[in-house]
């Protein structure tokens, strides 16, 4: 007990010396850092707009720190020189595709939908509308930057603009002008000719990229005789009609991602999600092709990397040969935040005070730049270890109060926010890193004479939920039982694959509170992926709501609450204006100095300090969650932190 509780004689006398000496440094980084542990600030605001325009307004005006979005081009030129503003670069791997309802005449016949593919006016949309501030993904869903190109298929079928031979496959497939009027018809086979309906056409009108997108693509497909009605609507709208029965749409300017990995292309448009009879289906352009769902399922359960890449790209062929969507454009250009905090009533304690904290993160929580979520953990104002208020700018009111159904960014945004998951991703280089599991061995077992992966968890000591109550083995046993029971789990796909998951059963075995072990039915190299990044719920919560009605009775229709274990509880609510979260004192990464996130700050974290003394991100002995005023270098500075806090203790 006196090893942590009192910090040793000498190192005291060492760090006194020290505050003689020189100032410390509790920065926090922007840029290529992020620091492990927070949040920073007292609270964060989510504060809701309706459209792009309004959402940039309110940011110059200083009423918000960052926005969900990047800039456009228009918006970079203004703010580009203005010291009111940090602006970083931006690469973010999503996904701006045109959706096309293989369900609906014309779009359900792929030789029209492989003619309007080839009527995308790539360069004109590149050069006028994004000017080069975007990704191009003109032949493939698979991103061109350096880290995919192992997955990339360059044999896969392209479409570049090329109106003439869309004009010949519509009329080798029948669709010509048969009766002499502006506007195509189709000859059947018999001889009978039909009139082509308008295609249901609906753009985002919250997004000036997509909402122009859609106007180009509506001129050429009218210029080819194709009629259209396009809709340039807000979001619920849209969804409406894309997301929502009786799928009544044609063609959908869509949004994905962004990603960390390819499994979107099983969970998006393998057949068993293509179900026209519900709400969100996953699949929403109903692409059902058997060959697809062979190579991706061989992909997914792939038990070896060479595998998955062969797999990945036959499916990739027949996707892009299909065309149940057209891939335009991903994001990049430039993400950005306000320099200074702003002079808010009540908060004069930090006015003026430079922002810190704002990394600009590549591989995403919920989205690139500096509007990830490791900005909600990071961002202080300069010299201030904890205190303040981040407003945060979203395009959009939540779709699902969720964390079971959560779909759209809104929604991640809040639940990442609330929850937390057993691995995280390093939010620079990509690698797995122990988040409520501090150690995890992934293993084979044998399963009826096959090889089937198994995975043990170690849970961190002293974990809680937001109520105080323990968080042990037993909860994520149930979450990954919960969420593939739950109707319109987003995560069913991530659990599917657990040995006897469908029974009352399941194979999953909890020997003490710290330690949960995952059997699979079937070896795969994306089982850490998937059931590590799940967030996990409470059982005490959950096991009382039935999983068929998640949506009607979850938690927050029932409590206007939301029970967690992330960095931030709900503090309040207005519903289309506001959410308001704050600072969550049972978070595991809450108390500055805990390094090894055992709720003491004590000699242990001293000893890890003392290991990694001296290292840069460079160096083999670096550990990031020793970089605690997040200067990129573990030194001095990082143990005169445990030493303020010795001996504090979580909740």
């Amino acid at each position: 007990m006196v090893l942590k509780k009192m910090l040793p004689a000498s190192m005291l006398t060492a760090l006194l010396l020290l505050f003689s000496l020189a100032p410390i440094s509790m920065q926090g980084g922007s840029g290529t850092s992020a620091g492990r542990w927070g949040p920073r600030v007292d609270y964060l605001q989510l504060i809701i707009f309706q459209g792009y325009d309004q959402e940039y307004q309110a940011f110059k005006q200083g009423l918000i720190d960052v926005m969900d979005w990047p800039l456009t081009y228009e918006c970079w030129l203004e703010l580009r020189n203005d010291p009111n503003f940090v602006l970083e670069p931006l690469t973010m791997w999503d996904s701006y595709p045109l959706d096309l309802n293989c369900l609906n005449w014309p779009t359900s016949d792929y030789r029209f939908r492989k003619a309007i593919a080839y009527l995308v006016p790539y360069e004109t949309f590149y050069t006028d509308i994004l000017h080069a501030f975007a990704g191009e993904l003109m032949d493939s869903m698979v991103w061109w930057e350096e880290e995919w190109s192992e997955w990339y298929n360059p044999e896969a079928p392209k479409y570049w603009y090329d109106p003439d031979l869309a004009v010949q496959i519509l009329a080798d497939a029948g669709y010509k002008n048969w009766d002499a009027d502006q506007w195509l018809e189709w000859k059947a086979p018999n001889g009978t000719i039909f009139d082509v309906p308008p295609l249901q056409y609906y753009a985002r009108e919250d997004d000036p990229l997509r909402a122009a997108l859609g106007q180009l693509h509506a001129a050429e497909l009218e210029a080819v005789g194709i009629p259209v009605d396009l809709y340039i609507v807000d979001k619920d709208t849209c969804w409406q009609h894309a997301y929502c029965m009786p799928y009544d749409y044609h063609i959908y300017t869509e949004g994905l991602g962004p990603y960390n990995n390819l499994l979107f292309f099983y969970d998006y448009w393998h057949s068993q999600f293509a179900d026209p009879t519900i709400d969100w289906a996953w699949n929403n352009v109903f692409f059902m092709n058997d060959t697809y769902d062979y190579w991706i399922t061989q992909f997914k359960y792939a038990p070896d990397l060479e595998t998955a890449k062969y797999a990945f790209k036959q499916a990739l062929w027949i996707m892009m040969d299909q065309v149940p969507l057209i891939p335009v454009y991903h994001s990049a250009g430039v993400s950005a935040y306000r320099a200074k905090y702003g002079r808010w009533s009540g908060e004069e304690a930090y006015w003026d005070k430079p922002w810190k904290g704002f990394p600009n993160v590549k591989f995403a929580v919920v989205t690139a730049g500096v509007s990830d979520w490791w900005t909600f953990l990071n961002a202080h104002p300069e010299d201030v270890l904890r205190g303040g208020v981040l407003r945060f700018g979203m395009l959009s009111e939540l779709d699902h109060i969720n964390p079971i159904t959560q779909y759209s960014t809104w929604d991640m945004f809040l639940a990442s926010a609330i929850y937390s998951t057993l691995v995280m991703r390093d939010p620079f280089t990509g690698d797995y890193i122990p988040w409520l599991a501090e150690s995890w061995k992934i293993e084979t077992w044998d399963n009826e004479g096959e090889n089937a992966t198994k995975i043990t968890f170690k849970l961190r000591p002293n974990l809680k939920w937001s109520n105080g109550q323990p968080l042990t083995s037993e909860d994520v046993a149930f979450t990954m039982k919960y969420m593939y029971d739950a109707a319109g789990s987003t995560f069913y796909g991530y659990v599917e694959m657990i040995d006897d998951i469908g029974t009352d059963n399941p194979h999953i075995e909890t020997p003490d509170p710290n330690t949960v072990t995952i059997y699979f039915s079937v070896e795969s190299i994306w089982f850490l992926e998937m059931v590590g990044f799940v967030p996990i719920i409470p059982k005490h919560v959950w096991e009382n709501i039935d999983p068929l009605y998640v949506e009607e009775q979850g938690e927050y229709v029932l409590t206007g609450n939301l029970t967690g274990c992330g960095p931030f509880v709900i503090a309040g609510h207005q519903p289309n204006e506001w959410w308001l979260l704050r600072a969550n004192p049972y978070f595991f990464k809450y108390l500055p100095g805990d390094i090894n996130a055992d709720g003491i700050v004590d000699i242990f974290d001293c000893v890890k300090i003392a290991i990694a003394f001296g290292a840069t991100p460079k160096d083999p002995n670096w550990d990031p969650d020793s970089d605690l005023n997040n200067d990129n270098t573990i030194d001095i500075f990082d143990l005169v932190i445990v030493a303020i806090h010795f001996g504090e203790t979580r909740p």
